[in-house]
């Protein structure tokens, strides 16, 4: 075990100094923002645009870095957990350093079992931490509401499933390409294609959408998640479509209805010239326009799905591996 912290505190703590680094920097930046959010949102402001122009300016100037500290968040984790799976392994066995190992010091299952309780151990004690950091700057600055995409991966504990996920994919990677740079280049594409296709295509069927009806005229306003716009969706939600939807359908419209009565919509609207207005299509056709979104109160069961997605995927990741490396050959 110590042998393994030797071969990897390099990494280890080069990313712990620049978790360090990021923290204090999200420190200084939530504080500042969370004042201003907090002077905005209270009298005579009341989070209304346009009544407290100077300080709604600070705001939005205060908040220019915002993308690139989520951009961070959502890179730090897997590009960490790799470098870290791609040492242990990959780089090992380019440079034959295993053979040493396989030969006097244990066997290949207690080799790489040493190099998984090592490097998890490192990835949660910086993660932990940074991750927490991560959720309380997101409410401090209020730059989303935490169940939207925008920011759902850096706080909570999916960042850290995704961190333990990656680590032991740049193990399975490493034990056949036997290449650093190869590992590396090809666990980020595979989990880019993984997180992308999860978040996008499954992670929406776990959620109970709920039906909000969407007003004519909307007015942008302030809350304790950002900009969002009054008469639809609550500002703590994350907003999955628009559509039309009959008067009398009850509960959530499907995907069918919605884009059905979508499409006459759109087709009243062009079917003269000049077009019909919105509003008089709507009331010809008995359409109503809906919004559909997921509500605040979810926000932890679909953290449980993510994360025990990458959780579950990690330990089957490793127990692959761990009885892959004993057909290996040197």
């Amino acid at each position: 075990m110590w042998v393994v912290w030797r071969q990897q505190r390099a990494i280890v703590l080069a990313f712990a100094l620049l978790a360090v680094v990021a923290s204090i920097w999200m420190l200084i930046t939530g504080v500042h923002e969370q004042s201003l959010w907090r002077e905005f949102l209270a009298a005579p402001c009341k989070g209304t645009l346009g009544r407290c122009q100077s300080l709604q300016t600070s705001i939005y100037n205060s908040g220019r870095f915002d993308e690139v500290v989520i951009a961070f968040g959502e890179c730090f984790a897997p590009l960490f957990a790799l470098i870290l799976g791609v040492n242990a392994v990959a780089y090992e066995m380019e440079h034959k350093t295993n053979r040493l190992a396989w030969t006097q010091s244990g066997s290949r299952i207690r080799w790489l079992a040493n190099k998984y309780i090592a490097s998890v151990v490192s990835l949660l004690v910086v993660l932990v931490p940074l991750c927490w950091m991560f959720s309380w700057w997101v409410g401090a600055t209020h730059v989303a509401a935490r169940i939207t995409p925008k920011v759902f991966t850096i706080t909570g504990f999916v960042e850290v499933g995704c961190a333990i996920f990656c680590f032991a994919l740049a193990v399975v990677i490493g034990l056949y390409l036997r290449r650093p740079g190869w590992s590396l280049a090809v666990g980020l594409v595979l989990f880019a294609a993984i997180f992308l296709g999860f978040a996008t295509q499954v992670l929406t069927s776990f959620a109970s959408p709920s039906v909000a009806l969407l007003q004519s005229s909307q007015e942008s306003h302030g809350s304790a998640s950002g900009f969002y716009m009054l008469g639809g969706a609550p500002a703590d939600s994350w907003t999955l479509s628009n559509g039309f939807a009959p008067q009398n359908e009850r509960g959530v419209p499907s995907a069918i209805v919605l884009n059905t009565s979508t499409n006459s919509m759109y087709h009243c609207e062009s079917q003269q010239t000049p077009s019909i207005p919105e509003p008089t299509c709507a009331r010809r056709l008995g359409l109503r326009d809906v919004q559909l979104y997921v509500p605040a109160k979810q926000y932890w069961s679909l953290q449980s799905y993510e994360g025990g997605f990458y959780l579950l995927s990690a330990l089957l990741l490793a127990g692959f591996s761990l009885f892959a490396v004993r057909k290996v050959k040197q």
